[in-house]
């Protein structure tokens, strides 16, 4: 187990490592249907069952709040997946939300140059861009394409 915060965290202990997926036993099954709930959105999403796999992201980021936190990067990637059909649905407010606590917990997480915290900062550039908010579609847009640079220029191993 990498970390070795876990669940001890929540009594006093070490600090959980956020970015552990591992669980402890009496969470593991909690933990193997984040997973296939996950495999479930994608499998709905891919068919064009929106609807459906909206209700399944939901119910997928309510357990794995419950079973990793709020603030883990499994929590983000919900997030993520339940923000993106919102927008599809054109329930650009509800998106946004989501988008940006995703964004704050990846860039805590990970990093503000991290791939995944790069997404979600373009995930709300095109937010922008189906709300018509030129102004702010540009700025996320120079933003991204300002920590994609730091990040090509930061020495290895960082």
């Amino acid at each position: 187990r990498k970390g070795g915060g876990g669940w001890f965290g929540a009594f006093g202990g070490k600090a959980a490592d956020p970015l552990d997926v591992s669980l402890p036993k009496h969470l593991e099954v909690q933990g193997q249907e984040c997973a296939r709930l996950g495999k479930v959105v994608r499998e709905l999403a891919g068919a064009g069952q929106y609807q459906e796999a909206l209700g399944t992201a939901r119910e997928r980021l309510a357990l794995c709040e419950r079973t990793y936190g709020v603030e883990h990067v499994m929590t983000a990637t919900c997030l993520n997946d339940v923000a993106t059909f919102e927008q599809a649905f054109g329930r650009f407010d509800e998106s946004e939300a989501l988008f940006e606590r995703a964004s704050r917990l990846q860039r805590k997480l990970l990093g503000d140059c991290h791939p995944h915290s790069v997404a979600t900062l373009q995930n709300l550039a095109s937010l922008y861009e189906a709300k018509g908010d030129v102004s702010k579609k540009e700025g996320m847009q120079a933003l991204v394409q300002a920590l994609k640079a730091s990040a090509q220029a930061a020495p290895a191993g960082r």
